[in-house]
């Protein structure tokens, strides 16, 4: 009799759940939604969130804020998301750093990615682009790893930052071909494209699609590769790395989106329903494409599996290559 008595109220209090999280995501959203975007207005991540953003508010009648946080390697957006209430109204557009390189490349963070986020859905993908200046000998990445075993240590890269994904790129390089080269990061984008255009100071680089292809489109760069397992849109006629015997070389930087963590299902499958419906209309994807990312949504089952092999992917290269900021 107890047991029945106890699988009648489990099952009435489930069904009342299960209601109060239907009429939630029903109402849902009822007042501004804030999205938070760990870097400077300009970037890839912000053109992502304004572009979802400003499509979500005409569709729900609800503004969505850009908040942007930029700061600390992304650890003070990720901290404020980590910290917020879990009803929604908070969303994270995070890049790979934040996610995938943050929690092998410091000693302590401020948020646990598998405690304080739940995945919403993937953005997009920029792959990375291996360029050089057009007087640099090697024109194919077998000719690059040929010259650079050749020459161990006298080769240099260029790369936006220690710990970025470009720089941890040229790590794998280096893990997958044998060779010995020489790591010299920039600030930014725009200085590790200007030095690869003197051709001085560094022969290649690993950068983003954004800053080097309209160099590339206009001869002032030379594409050697492309960093990811397919080929890219905007380049089809430039071969990946793994095209050109670098087996298992796949990297890109990509941008997804995160609520904190115990949000209630009904209200990440709203926000994925919307997310997905934007990033497929032709108008977003035409306009995304153009600024060098290939759009990928999915669910948010499929952004958690994707997260945790990007982790172990680069937690492997940065502890082989004994990555350390200063």
């Amino acid at each position: 009799m107890r047991t029945r008595r106890f699988k009648l109220l489990w099952s009435m209090g489930f069904g009342a759940m299960l209601t109060a999280g239907g009429a939630l995501a029903q109402a849902y959203p009822e007042r501004p939604i804030r999205m938070l975007v760990p870097f400077a207005p300009g970037g890839n991540t912000d053109i992502l969130a304004r572009a979802v953003g400003l499509r979500m508010s005409d569709n729900w009648g609800k503004p969505v804020v850009i908040d942007n946080r930029p700061g600390g390697s992304g650890l003070i957006a990720a901290e404020i998301v980590a910290k917020a209430t879990p009803d929604g109204y908070t969303v994270f557009v995070a890049s790979t750093g934040e996610v995938a390189v943050n929690p092998s490349l410091f000693k302590k963070l401020p948020y646990s990615v598998e405690k304080d986020f739940a995945p919403v859905s993937l953005g997009t993908i920029s792959p990375i682009l291996i360029v050089a200046h057009p007087l640099f000998a090697p024109k194919t990445i077998g000719e690059l790893v040929a010259l650079a075993k050749a020459k161990p240590k006298t080769l240099s890269y260029a790369s936006v930052g220690v710990g970025s994904p470009m720089h941890l790129s040229g790590e794998l390089f280096k893990m997958l071909t044998g060779t010995d080269i020489v790591h010299v990061p920039y600030k930014g984008g725009g200085p590790a494209t200007i030095a690869l255009l003197g051709g001085q100071e560094v022969q290649f680089g690993f950068v983003g699609m954004g800053p080097a292809i309209p160099y590339v489109k206009a001869g002032r760069l030379k594409a050697l590769a492309i960093s990811t397992a397919k080929r890219a849109t905007l380049l089809p006629e430039l071969p990946t790395m793994q095209e050109q015997g670098v087996k298992g070389f796949d990297t890109s930087i990509w941008f997804a989106f995160f609520a904190p963590a115990k949000t209630p299902k009904s209200v990440i499958a709203k926000l994925n329903a919307e997310i997905v419906r934007v990033l497929k209309m032709k108008e977003v994807n035409d306009f995304l494409l153009g600024t060098g990312v290939e759009v990928t949504p999915g669910m948010p089952v499929e952004l958690s599996r994707f997260v945790k092999s990007e982790e172990a992917k680069y937690r492997k290269i940065i502890q082989v290559a004994s990555v350390k900021l200063d």
